[in-house]
């Protein structure tokens, strides 16, 4: 715990000198892996799709602040499903519009967890993003669990039917909305999936909040395995489970909750050994407060004595 503690300390150490160039670098590695999967999962427009095109994307949005990031990751989006179908593009500027109004409406600041949820999808550790928002934010932060997993089910479908959607044009545009709604607004397993983050969100961010000793940890390990048991529970009921979709729910959230264990042992480590329980009283109440300090690393002090040599007369 010590080494961890050290290591998150050197880090907050280093980006409170270097906090400018730091919190830029972050901005343009977020938005170059964020527009690196969207190009190979949407790649309707050459010149949008070039890597060098991406590259300087991703060093001018370095260079904005970071609540207009996924402004710019969403009209990246909209921009190459334009390319594909106009009706298709006006779908997709209505809904991720309204997600964008209603997302800064109520919770401006986890733009960065809107767009990593994708990411996390295509790299099946889905359930660390509901997780680490239910530990950190408030209730009302799960909706950037429902926007992101409709962006990524938007992304999907598209990049799946990509080659019935360019196949058709003309009157058959109407076709195409009514088949991209379809199949993913009325789509019982999106559906379903997106139930089962919204659940995991729900009982990490209220069991965290109970009054016992290590709660955090426990909301997290509960997390995951309601995780694990709901969604092999969807395939059942589907009857899509198969060997591999097995192993990919189990690693998936068990890495996933060992991920979130670590990130919360760096930046939020609690040390239960010393909680107190303090009682005070005012004209009105009594008080009754229990309090857990964090855990700390002092430095450790090294003294040197010098020993001067004696000059020889």
């Amino acid at each position: 715990m010590n080494k961890l503690i050290s290591f998150r300390n050197k880090i907050e150490s280093i980006y409170l000198k270097h906090s400018r160039v730091l919190g830029c670098i972050g901005r343009m590695l977020i938005t170059f892996a964020c527009l690196m999967i969207l190009r190979r999962s949407i790649n309707f427009n050459a010149v949008l799709s070039n890597i060098w095109v991406v590259a300087g994307m991703s060093i001018v949005c370095g260079f904005i602040p970071l609540r207009f990031l996924m402004a710019v990751i969403l009209a990246y989006i909209v921009a190459q499903v334009f390319t594909l179908s106009t009706a298709l593009g006006i779908v997709f500027l209505i809904v991720l519009a309204l997600m964008y109004l209603l997302f800064f409406r109520y919770a401006p600041t986890y733009g960065p967890a809107l767009v990593l949820l994708p990411i996390m999808f295509l790299i099946r550790l889905q359930a660390l993003i509901p997780i680490i928002l239910a530990l950190v934010g408030p209730a009302i932060s799960v909706i950037v669990i429902i926007f992101g997993s409709i962006l990524y089910f938007l992304i999907m479908f598209l990049d799946v039917n990509a080659a019935t959607f360019a196949s058709s044009t003309g009157t058959l545009e109407f076709t195409k909305v009514e088949l991209l709604v379809e199949g993913v607004f009325r789509n019982k397993e999106y559906l379903l999936i997106m139930a089962v983050l919204f659940v995991v969100f729900m009982l990490v961010h209220f069991l965290k909040r109970i009054n016992y000793n290590y709660s955090v940890e426990i909301a997290i390990a509960i997390g995951t395995g309601a995780y694990i048991v709901l969604s092999l529970g969807v395939e059942l009921a589907l009857h899509s489970l198969t060997t591999q979709r097995l192993l990919t729910f189990v690693i998936g959230g068990l890495v996933s909750g060992a991920l979130a264990l670590l990130i919360n042992g760096i930046w939020n480590p609690l040390d239960y050994s010393r909680t107190e329980t303090v009682e005070f009283e005012d004209d009105e109440y009594n008080y009754y407060v229990k309090a857990v300090p964090k855990a700390t690393f002092e430095k450790e002090r090294v003294q040197v004595k010098r020993i001067n040599k004696r000059k020889i007369l």
